[in-house]
């Protein structure tokens, strides 16, 4: 029988001092927000703020005193989050709105409000996104990574422009590294469920490559926007893969030593709320993002056609769904 010779082997308590200074490297690289002065005065809009990187995104501006209103498609769960947020911290103000991407009726309703009574906001933070493993579609009749990520964020942002724009106020835009991985604008296809021969989400994928050409092309006309990559995190946003008991046996270690926290994903959209700026060589249509909490370049080769048509194209998606309501 095969075995190992003694030397070679290496003492588990070596292995796990090892492991842990891996660890704890990686955790320095990822980045983290050090500016803790108070945000006090300041209004954010969050969407999907109840859970995951929303969620910390949310206590950590609400510690800084910031006014947060938390847009969640179920209430409960947000009011649920605010329990668990006043818990850690009396600070700041935290406002529970009713907000479903997969809805333009919510979405119309949720602007109107905000229009109303919140007009002076200092920063939108386009969050709230999925990844699904089944065929799954909004109520207008879109697939949902296209209809939530992408349309339902263009659609919101187009109903509060006026008071972005006069506010100057920061839109933040949460893609994902996963762009630049087997990422394509299938303009025949925007708005349908497509089995691709892959491996990989590419609708996901895809989505994602949508949310840099919008923030793009936002920029472009005269938004003040900052887009990132929170890292692949520890959250439940994967919820929908309903992975088996043996896939967290398997995969804890991997889990614990490659994945950020949600805490360590949300300083990327923290530091694009409160510090990222940009200037006329380093921004979202010369293709730089925030990825560890600093401005990098994205290896994607935009294409300024696709970029335009995909704005027309989701322009003209929003309008062919409102002449027949």
């Amino acid at each position: 029988m095969f075995s190992i010779p003694y030397e070679f082997l290496i003492p588990p308590s070596l292995l796990t001092v090892s492991i842990y200074a891996l660890r704890r490297y990686k955790i320095r690289k990822w980045g983290w927000v050090t500016n803790k002065s108070s945000l006090r005065g300041k209004l954010f809009i969050i969407t999907g703020a109840n859970t995951g990187l929303g969620y910390e995104t949310t206590k950590a501006l609400t510690t800084r005193q910031a006014t947060t209103i938390m847009a969640c498609r179920n209430l409960s769960k947000a009011n649920e989050a605010i329990d668990k947020i006043r818990q850690e911290t009396k600070e700041g103000i935290l406002i529970p709105m009713e907000l479903d991407l997969a809805s333009f009726q919510s979405i119309r309703k949720f602007a109107s409000q905000i229009k109303d009574r919140f007009p002076d906001f200092h920063c939108l933070v386009n969050n709230a996104g999925l990844a699904a493993q089944d065929p799954a579609f909004t109520q207008e009749g879109f697939e949902v990574h296209f209809g939530v990520n992408h349309l339902g964020q263009f659609l919101l942002v187009d109903l509060l422009k006026d008071n972005l724009m006069k506010n100057s106020s920061r839109v933040v835009v949460v893609s994902s590294r996963m762009h630049e991985i087997e990422a394509s604008i299938d303009i025949d296809n925007l708005g349908r469920w497509v089995e691709y021969d892959s491996r990989l989400n590419r609708l996901y994928n895809n989505s994602k490559l949508m949310n840099f050409y919008y923030a793009r092309e936002l920029y472009k006309r005269g938004f003040n926007v900052h887009v990132l990559c929170p890292g692949l995190c520890h959250t439940d946003f994967f919820r929908h893969y309903d992975p088996k008991w043996y896939h967290y046996l398997l995969f804890s270690p991997i889990v614990w030593l490659m994945l950020r926290s949600a805490e360590q994903g949300a300083q990327n959209i923290i530091y694009c709320a409160t510090e990222s700026v940009t200037d006329e060589k380093r921004n979202p249509t010369t293709g730089y993002f925030i990825s560890n909490v600093k401005m990098r370049r994205s290896k994607f080769s935009f294409d300024e056609e696709i970029s335009q048509r995909l704005w027309n194209e989701s322009v003209a998606a929003i309008e062919e769904t409102s002449r027949s309501d």
